[in-house]
């Protein structure tokens, strides 16, 4: 049978019409498939290396701070009898610095302390509240040495500061504290500080001779004080103790041969019941 011209016509536009409707099924059964929650999802990639920023609150803490010589009071020896020459002389005009550094933010620049021997008397330290760590640097002015024997006393002062700030393995919290013992370019790497804290070179990236901490140069041979107790050379010889009481850190030290620095390592500071 041979179809009329208006026939074709009418069967063209019913294939154009029924094309349309199955395409326009399909285009709404993809668009019911996307979820809003969802989408894009996949095109988000993670941040690889992106660490939190640590949480830093540094502000000024004001401190008493003592190192007192101890004088032999043994019978010195027959002139003849000791030695003539003696290179690790003590010359008790010595200055000393003192500086602290942010476990949480160690690039914070603080402006560091001067004291000096027998002479007692108050300083401020930019320290960390109970947001990190802090440490406490101290070295002697250059060429400067520590008496033989020695107590170095630093006291908080509890009423302006309202926080106490002990020694890190004081804390109940802390487990297998390591003993105090001497720190150096050559060991730091062996504790349990950030090593962020710790520079082996200057600013201009020369190697220096020890170990710089908040800028001061604590030599290859600083006493590592970390918890209370007694403290130990690299011979694991006894030569001092260290206590935390009342808001006091006292050092004493019996053997300072060969010393170059002092480094504190504090916990996090807690509120003060007295305040």
């Amino acid at each position: 049978m041979k179809l009329s011209r208006s026939h074709i016509i009418v069967y063209m536009l019913t294939m154009i019409a029924v094309l349309m409707l199955i395409l326009a099924l399909l285009n709404c059964s993809t668009e019911k498939s996307r979820n809003p929650l969802t989408e894009g999802l996949d095109e988000i990639k993670p941040a690889i290396g992106v660490q939190p920023k640590k949480e830093s609150d540094i502000i000024p803490k004001s401190y008493i701070v003592e190192l007192t010589q101890t004088k032999d009071t043994t019978t010195p020896a027959l002139p003849g009898l000791a030695a003539t020459t003696n290179p690790d002389i003590f010359n008790p005009e010595t200055a000393y610095y003192i500086n602290t550094v942010s476990a949480n933010n160690p690039t914070a620049e603080n402006k560091r302390a001067i004291f000096k021997v027998d002479t007692p008397g108050p300083i401020v330290l930019h320290m960390e509240t109970a947001k990190a760590e802090s440490f406490i640097a101290i070295a002697p002015q250059e060429g400067g040495k520590f008496p033989p024997k020695f107590t170095f006393t630093l006291t908080n002062n509890i009423e302006a500061n309202k926080l106490s700030m002990d020694l890190w393995g004081t804390s109940p919290a802390i487990t297998n504290v390591p003993s105090n013992s001497i720190v150096g370019s050559d060991n730091y790497a062996g504790y349990p500080y950030p090593k962020e804290i710790f520079q082996t070179k200057d600013k201009s990236g020369k190697l220096v001779d020890g170990l710089l901490v908040g800028g001061l140069n604590i030599g290859n041979n600083a006493l590592n004080i970390i918890g209370v107790g007694d403290i130990f050379d690299r011979n694991f010889t006894d030569i001092g103790e260290v206590q935390n009481l009342d808001d006091k850190i006292t050092i004493v030290c019996t053997e300072s041969k060969g010393l170059t620095g002092i480094l504190i390592y504090l916990g996090k500071a807690t509120l003060s019941k007295s305040a």
